[in-house]
Formats: C-alpha cells, structure tokens, sequence
C-alpha cells in the first residue's frame, strides 16, 4: 500500500507551495531565473498531472509531462493536480509496473518522486521572500535515497563521495570505490546542495558539477 505519511507530506508540502507562490505570482525565481512563479507553478501541475495520468493507465513507455489546459488558470490547475494525484496514489497499487526514470519502474517510484519535486519545489518557493524552512528529514532522506540513480549519471566522472545526515543518522555513498572525503551536514543542507541549491559545501569538482542541475527534472 502507499505511505500515508508521503501522500500528507505531499498533500501539505504542496499546499505551501502554492501558498507562497500566490503572494506574487509575477516574482522570479532565484532558482530558475527565467521563470516566475506563475512558472513554477505550471511546472509542478504539469509534473503531478503527468503522475495522475501514470497511475491510471500504467503506462511502459516514457510518458511526456501534460500541458496547461486552453483557459485554465495555473493556480487552479495546481490546486486540483496536487489533490487528484494524492488520490491517484492512494488508491493505486504501489507494486504496479510502469515506465518511470529509475528503477524500480512502479508507482511506488512516482510516490517518491512526488514527495521530492514537492517538497524541493516548495523551497523554491518559499525562497522567492525570505529564508526558506530546511527541507523536510523524509524529504531530504528520499531525495538522497534516489539520488544514486536519478542524478548522479548527469554528473559526469567524479570521485566517489560520502555524506552523512547526522540528523536522520544515516550515510550514503555516490560512486563506485573508498570516497575521497566524508561531508557531513543536515540531509536537507546534503540534498539542497547535490540540486544545485545553497546548502552544505561540497569537494571542488562536485561544487562544479551539481552547478550544471540548475533545471527542473521533467
């Protein structure tokens, strides 16, 4: 069955973003310096669409994020992907297979992916006005948990890697082999930092290669 505790962080996580995005919709932001928050949003209601579509059809091959719908207002469209996808996954079967980016290729993949491009989303955010809150401990700890497989690939050739989460108490190692150094941190600081965000520093030639994830997985 899917976790409930996922599907209400992302139900909340998603209901502030879409809180801090409607205080000026027209902000840019910092993250993405083309986009508004308008933007943003639109982003995230694509993605959520694409997941409600995913958990009803069950697709094996690669599924394309939706399009905002002729006349409909970005806001209200987030609004009701977010509620339909939490729906969606409650009620689909997380073992079920389905193309997805990493393995394992089932829904519960696009459970995990949700509650990361949600919460990281929300940062986002919540960044646009002032200093944002830490990324929620299940947030972080997910998006370390996928990063091996999600993100690490478009980095190129680099030493292996060590951080450790003091706060959650757990460790992950990204790459093959002893790490050339340990960093240690919150797993917020950790994720925030490996996505390209301001967070915990990093060795040299990973503070120039996480640079290059300045754009949102679609």
């Amino acid at each position: 069955m899917s976790s409930p505790r996922n599907l209400d962080t992302i139900a909340t996580e998603g209901e502030r973003f879409l809180e801090f995005a409607r205080r000026d919709p027209g902000r840019i932001v910092p993250q993405y310096p083309t986009w508004s928050l308008t933007d943003l949003v639109t982003h995230l209601a694509s993605i959520h669409a694409r997941t409600i579509a995913i958990c009803a059809t069950l697709p094996r091959e690669r599924v394309s994020a939706s399009q905002l719908p002729e006349g409909k207002d970005p806001f209200d469209w987030c609004e009701h992907t977010l509620s339909a996808m939490v729906e969606a996954l409650d009620e689909a079967d997380p073992d079920a297979a389905v193309w997805a980016f990493i393995p394992p290729h089932t829904v519960s993949t696009w459970e995990r992916r949700m509650l990361i491009e949600t919460g990281i989303h929300r940062w986002d955010a919540q960044q646009v006005f002032e200093e944002p809150a830490p990324l929620l401990p299940i947030v972080a700890s997910s998006g370390l948990d996928e990063f091996t497989h999600m993100w690490l690939p478009r980095l190129g050739d680099l030493p292996t890697l060590e951080v450790i989460a003091a706060d959650v108490d757990r460790s992950w190692r990204f790459g093959a082999g002893d790490p050339i150094t340990s960093v240690t941190g919150t797993a917020s600081n950790l994720l925030l930092r490996l996505m390209s965000r301001p967070g915990a520093e990093l060795p040299p030639e990973w503070e120039t290669a996480v640079d290059g994830l300045a754009t949102p997985a679609g």
